[in-house]
């Protein structure tokens, strides 16, 4: 039987919110569903379990919510947006306390929390049949050194997910690199809209395979 997704399950922090934009502009989540559409050639369901501010622990305990484990037994496409703010809290920590131990600390954490992240998916979808893709960090502070270090180490973490089955990582920081005045809205710390289409270009050309 061919894979042909049709449902699209989108977990996440902010930029699965889609803050950045104004409200009911489109964010990634909805380009991304609108570009499966097009490629797929299929209408596509799409439900978004969000919160703005959520850390990859926050985004572990919402997989226990029973609505969101609903979500993802019925889910052929599942986009997870993570980790931004663990290392935005571990910066803060940084400022205040001075110890560098607290932004290796908080990538350790975040990895461990995605590993957990990824074993609850697989444990709730027993049949495979579905594609999970994961967005690496881009750098909104491209000026300060600490920051970029910071950003290049999840990131090294993060894309050896991409290894495991069914799982692809888009690579975010690449595209927003050089690119933050054009990508990033007013705030310049989370995308515009045309940041968020080239997030959900990202993902949707790491295809639809298995």
């Amino acid at each position: 039987m061919d894979f042909n997704p049709s449902r699209y399950l989108a977990i996440g922090d902010s930029l699965t919110v889609g803050i950045g934009v104004p409200f009911l502009d489109p964010g990634f989540v909805e380009y991304y569903r609108g570009l499966s559409q097009q490629i797929l050639k299929k209408s596509i369901f799409y439900q978004k379990h969000a919160r703005s501010g959520a850390t990859t622990e926050d985004i572990l305990i919402m997989l226990h919510f029973p609505i969101v484990t609903e979500a993802i037994n019925c889910a052929d496409i599942i986009t997870i947006t993570a980790g931004g703010d663990d290392l935005i809290n571990a910066a803060k920590e940084f400022l205040i306390n001075k110890n560098e131990e607290s932004v290796s600390h908080a990538i350790n954490q975040s990895q461990n929390n995605y590993s957990k992240i990824l074993e609850r998916i697989r444990h709730l979808d027993k049949q495979d049949q579905y594609i999970l893709r994961l967005t690496n960090l881009y750098n909104p502070f491209p000026d300060i050194p600490i920051a970029d270090e910071a950003i290049k180490a999840f990131n090294t973490s993060i894309n050896r997910f991409g290894l495991e089955m069914n799982v692809k990582v888009a690579d975010l920081y690449s595209i927003f690199k050089g690119n933050e005045k054009a990508l990033l809205s007013k705030g310049g710390v989370h995308p515009n809209g045309e940041g968020y289409y080239q997030m959900a270009l990202a993902l949707s050309r790491l295809g639809y395979s298995q």
